[in-house]
């Protein structure tokens, strides 16, 4: 169970003071957690920062969640945390477990210093002094995340290599896993004792999970399949077909004269994609893109792109009207 605490509900979390003013904001948290600890719940403390009303603090980026633990309140945690910095946040490759329990610890301070000095910021207004630090911590706050989330990336192949949705699209599935994974880098308690490929592994897994069920019920909305010799059976069947066939001649003319200004991008798509030589291959946007060096997506966008030129030019062509 994680727990979002902000500035507003302090006063809802047990150990928390409701009248007077006893305990600070962070003596009340640290209350709060020590509390929980020793009844053994299961509740995980995420801080969040309410976005201040100040119009300087607006182009700043709001402070992300962090997780509160009475190690990050300590006198001397910053210079024990990072006395080593910038390793390991700067090699590469696999993480062992102490240097990954470390990292997590110093994002989730990272978090904390950046919610002090836009707090502070937000009270008194952002001086030269605070916004350099601001910056500072938030640069070290996503090379530190950029670090946990690149030496993972291993976790989401491995789950898609044992969990196997033929249901899926393979680039969905992939999406996916990146999205949990970055999830499961937020709110990781390292804390807690446990290996992070473990959490990571889990929540990986319960994501493909919940998309295999949406496309499962999306699939189940669809009464039926469509049949196309039926669709082509009628009394205008011929004449469809003798449409298509001036369209196609059409277009080929239309291709031949480069009326339409297509790159030489756009050609070599459509001439793999829609070859007009018998007996030619149809190739996948996959395959375009290995061989052209360029990613699926943008060649279905040129492909797109190709396309919308070709019906202009035949929307505006005399003899089709």
């Amino acid at each position: 169970m994680i727990l979002l605490v902000n500035d507003d509900a302090l006063a809802a979390v047990p150990g928390v003071p409701r009248s007077g003013l006893t305990l600070s904001r962070n003596e009340a948290l640290s209350t709060a957690v020590r509390q929980r600890d020793r009844k053994g719940t299961d509740t995980m403390l995420r801080v969040t920062t309410e976005i201040s009303k100040r119009e300087a603090l607006k182009s700043w980026m709001c402070p992300p969640p962090y997780i509160m633990n009475e190690e990050l309140q300590s006198p001397h945690v910053e210079k024990w945390l990072f006395k080593a910095w910038p390793t390991p946040a700067t090699g590469a490759g696999r993480l062992a477990y102490e240097e990954e329990t470390l990292l997590f610890k110093q994002m989730h301070y990272c978090g904390h210093r950046l919610r002090q000095l836009y707090r502070a910021a937000s009270r008194r207004g952002p001086n030269s002094a605070i916004r350099r630090r601001y910056n500072e911590w938030s640069v070290r706050y996503q090379q530190i995340r950029t670090r946990l989330t690149e030496s993972n990336l291993g976790l989401v192949y491995d789950s898609i290599r044992r969990n196997r949705f033929s249901n899926l699209d393979p680039d969905e599935v992939c999406s996916e896993g990146m999205m949990a994974l970055l999830r499961a880098v937020d709110t990781f308690d390292p804390w807690r004792g446990f290996h992070f490929s473990t959490y990571a592994c889990n929540a990986i897994t319960r994501a493909f999970s919940r998309s295999a069920l949406y496309e499962s019920r999306r699939r189940s909305k669809i009464v039926g399949s469509f049949d196309v010799e039926s669709d082509q059976a009628g009394p205008f069947s011929a004449h469809r077909a003798n449409q298509g066939a001036l369209f196609a001649e059409r277009l080929q003319q239309t291709l031949q004269m480069n009326s339409t200004s297509l790159t030489d991008i756009e050609k070599t798509v459509l001439a793999r994609r829609f070859p007009l030589e018998e007996g030619g291959q149809r190739q996948t946007l996959e395959d375009i893109g290995f061989q052209m060096r360029l990613s699926k997506e943008r060649v279905r966008q040129i492909q797109l792109s190709a396309i919308a030129k070709l019906r202009g030019i035949l929307r505006r062509d005399r003899v089709l009207q």
